[in-house]
């Protein structure tokens, strides 16, 4: 096994024997960066300094008699200088078990860098992947390169438990640094878009992004298939979990898109935008406005993602985070303002994205949309109350909501031990409170109680809001919400299972200014026990600030025909939270003097199946919606027909044409609905099967020639009303030409065919 490693370290030095100083790959040709990859499993573990493990054809663990244990590599010789380096790995790690990965690199010279507790990178795998990513270490760009390698790791368990087993350890180094630094490219975007000026965009304007066709120059940059499109909705904040030592930010970006690209096999970098320490912002993923990363999974579709350069976990963590600076704030302000502005996002709102179930807010954190990874970091999570608002001040957005925060002093909850605060800052403002739901009245201990100082008196449209946060359970269906307001006391259920990461409406209601109202949660439900029940942020919108509804008929449509009595109308309502009662009205007549159907109900009701006891040629209908603003509005009018019954028609007259033994039939059909709109002729030898003669023929005479003038034929009508129903066919004929009226030459002209 020994001779196996020196044999791989020494082709890994034959191969930099082979190169040369003309081997600098420069930003203008082929590509910007080259790797490659060290793979180690099995007996390869079996080189180096072990300390209570060891190494099988399985891979690297503990000893069989040992609880701790740690493995040191030899000094690797790289096969190439790198800026970059990302560890990846296979291993089984028990629940009783840990494993631990440290990595140092140094310069041809042995000057060793820090060892870096190497932790997950989220951002970087896909959920059906197998292996793990580390984080992106970055060489300091005083150094330039380095050609070392060495790793540690370390095991533990418990006494007698299974130990953790490293199967496969990939090492993947990157040389991005023959290129342009941050500054040069943005010299470089100046100077085009000096040269093109793109057409002006009204609105907040785009910050000055380094394009891709400026720092992305690889011939892989560019391709035509695999895009996809879809409107952006929400603002996602990343972080690279890339070491901070580097200040060479263009050099990362590089090494970023040639891992994603070539060592993930995504084709391209995830992330729509990055950003480094100094605000220079790059474009990511090719494809421009609106184009689907590669960057949260299933949220991946309707959001735009900016990822800070760096690690911005807590000091304490490993590895230890930083604050982002200032000027990478700034500049993640400057681009959310520019995209929230262009497609109108609220960004203090929630929505559900296209391939998820619940509900996100639309600027978040990586972590909020799975709550399993720690990305963006704490410290950049916990700008995003700041970013929302510097956000709104950019574009002049002023929130027509009053926001009551669970921190707040106008929230208040009763002392107990079952109060629960959820991981990763989840919540809407970095923070929630959950408990357990219970029916059992005995077993209910907790409740909270937001009293709000509200401005003026109104009517206030109340929401609350349920995070979507990992507790290990789902969330109760019945939260049962007490509302104290001017008029008395209302209790509203919602489910916050089904609507988990949106703001639920428990209606409008008229409170008094000042702090007099309040709304009150407990956790009894009537619908589960042990469930989360959510304690969050509140808000609440004045009907003044509410835009006017409107109302809008769907179902039936306009001059359509129903063939059942029993008629389902639909129409929709925007803003319909301050609706205080909707009117379905239903009239023979478009004055609607005579209104035969006058159904109320009470607030937003969007439809209403109706069933009538006989047709109608023509039913007008409308609706009517009330609002707390005592205002009254109605939908346009649109007119409908009710025909269930099939025409019926009857050929009351056959003429015998005695110049060319030819026959002139006439009829005539009725239909109270949609009336008449062909007809089916058909005739037969007496007593034979029936011909069809004409088919869906709209006219009410017609010429028959006979086949056999020696022969006596029988003739029958089918009506077809205006939706297709058919008249039912009858074997009786209704005229023959045994009694055939005779028509001499002279009467001919002047005589008109009339029943």
């Amino acid at each position: 096994m020994i001779l196996k490693l020196l044999t791989l370290l020494a082709l890994l030095v034959l191969f930099m024997a082979t190169r040369t100083p003309n081997d600098t790959i420069s930003i203008e040709s082929s590509e910007m960066a080259e790797s490659t990859d060290l793979v180690l499993n099995g007996t390869d573990f079996e080189t180096g300094t072990h300390s209570g493990t060891m190494a099988n054809q399985r891979g690297l663990t503990l000893a069989v008699t040992e609880t701790v244990g740690q493995y040191t590599s030899p000094v690797i010789n790289s096969a190439q200088p790198f800026n970059a380096i990302v560890p990846q790995w296979l291993a089984e790690v028990p629940d009783s078990a840990s494993m631990a990965i440290r990595l140092r690199t140094a310069t041809i010279d042995n000057e060793w860098s820090d060892w870096f507790l190497v932790v997950e990178n989220h951002d970087w795998m896909l959920p059906e992947d197998e292996d793990i990513v580390g984080q992106m270490i970055v060489v300091p760009e005083a150094d330039g390169t380095h050609q070392k390698i060495q790793f540690e790791i370390s095991f533990t368990r418990y006494q007698d438990g299974p130990a953790a087993e490293l199967e496969e350890l990939r090492l993947t180094m990157i040389d991005s640094t023959a290129g342009p630094t941050a500054e040069e490219l943005q010299a470089e975007q100046a100077r085009l878009e000096q040269a093109q000026p793109e057409s002006s965009e009204s609105g907040y304007p785009k910050p000055q992004v380094v394009s891709r066709s400026v720092w992305c120059t690889d011939p892989a940059c560019n391709y035509g298939s695999g895009l996809e499109y879809r409107s952006v909705t929400h603002l996602i904040v990343h972080h690279t979990v890339s070491s901070n030592s580097s200040s060479n930010w263009a050099a990362t970006v590089r090494a970023i898109w040639h891992f994603h690209t070539f060592s993930r096999d995504w084709g391209d970098i995830g992330y729509n935008y990055l950003v480094d320490m100094n605000g220079v912002l790059y474009e990511g993923h090719l494809g421009g406005d609106d184009v689907v990363g590669t960057h949260a999974a299933g949220a991946n579709a309707g959001s735009m993602a900016l990822s800070f350069i760096g690690t911005f976990t807590t000091p304490d963590y490993n590895p230890p985070g930083i604050a982002p600076p200032q000027a990478m704030k700034n500049a993640a302000a400057e681009l959310f303002a520019w995209k929230a502005d262009q497609k109108n996002i609220n960004v203090y709102d929630a929505s559900r994205l296209p391939n998820l179930t619940w509900g996100l807010p639309h600027l978040m954190g990586h972590r909020d949309v799975y709550g399993t990874t720690e990305c963006p970091g704490t410290q950049a999570h916990t700008i995003i109350p700041w970013l929302r608002d510097e956000i709104s001040r950019k574009i002049g957005f002023v929130s027509p909501h009053i926001y009551v925060d669970e921190l707040s002093n106008a929230f208040s909850k009763n002392a107990s031990e079952f109060w629960y605060v959820p991981p990763k800052n989840c919540g809407f403002n970095g923070h929630s409170y959950y408990t357990w739901s219970t029916t059992n009245p005995a077993n209910s201990s907790n409740w909270g109680e937001w009293r709000p100082n509200l401005p003026v008196s109104d009517h206030y449209q109340v929401e609350v809001y349920a995070p979507y946060c990992v507790t290990g359970r789902g969330e109760t269906a019945g939260a049962k919400y007490q509302v104290t307001h001017a008029n008395g006391v209302s209790d509203v259920t919602v489910n916050h299972q089904a609507n988990v990461g949106t703001w639920m409406n428990l209606g409008t209601f008229y409170f008094n200014s000042g702090n007099s109202g309040k709304i009150r949660l407990t956790d009894l439900t009537s619908t589960d026990s042990g469930l989360g029940v959510w304690f969050d942020a509140i808000r609440f919108r004045p009907s003044s600030s509410l835009p006017t509804p409107t109302v809008v008929n769907n179902e039936p449509a306009q001059n359509s025909w129903s063939q059942q009595r029993n008629v389902n109308f639909k129409w929709s309502i925007t803003n319909g939270s301050i609706v205080n009662k909707t009117r379905l009205q239903v009239a023979t007549d478009s004055s609607f003097k005579n209104i035969i159907v006058n159904q109320e109900f009470t607030g937003e009701v969007t439809s209403h199946a109706q069933t009538f006891n006989q047709d109608y040629g023509r039913l007008f209908w409308r609706v009517k919606i009330s609002t707390t603003q005592g205002s009254e509005i109605y939908s346009p009018v649109t007119y409908f027909g009710i025909d269930t019954e099939p025409p019926s028609s009857y050929i009351y007259n056959i003429f015998k044409m005695m110049t060319d033994d030819s026959y002139v039939l006439a009829w005539s059909g009725n239909d109270t609905g949609s009336g008449v709109a062909a007809y089916h002729i058909d005739y037969r030898e007496e007593g034979g099967s029936w011909i069809r003669l004409l088919t869906n023929y709209n006219g009410t005479n017609a010429t028959f020639r006979p086949p056999n003038i020696q022969k006596t034929y029988e003739f029958r009508s089918q009506a077809i009303d205006g939706v297709g129903k058919l008249e039912p066919l009858q074997d009786i004929p209704d005229v023959s030409t045994r009694n055939a009226i005779p028509l001499e030459p002279v009467i001919i002209q002047p005589m008109t065919l009339m029943k």
